[in-house]
């Protein structure tokens, strides 16, 4: 589900789409020590939209490139909710 040229990576939302939906993503696990975090963005993933006491892990998405901020993403809010609502 991803827009051409951005496929694949952390991309800015459509307007007035307040909650889009996550498509499937393939999920691996890696050692710490082959962590590379230069161009993903660190997101907190929830089990529902209350945050809080419902935080499972940290998700790594992968930016548009490694020059992008992710300070952008920080200050958007931008999460992951695994329950529809």
């Amino acid at each position: 589900m991803g827009r051409g040229a951005e496929q694949g990576n952390l991309a800015e939302m459509i307007p007035k789409e307040l909650q889009p939906e996550l498509p499937v993503v393939h999920i691996t696990s890696i050692s710490r020590k082959d962590v590379i975090s230069a161009g993903f963005y660190d997101c907190p993933v929830y089990v529902t939209s209350a945050r809080g006491a419902t935080y499972v892990f940290l998700a790594k998405l992968k930016m548009e490139s490694e020059e992008y901020d992710h300070k952008l993403w920080i200050l958007s809010g931008m999460c992951i909710v695994m329950a529809p609502e």
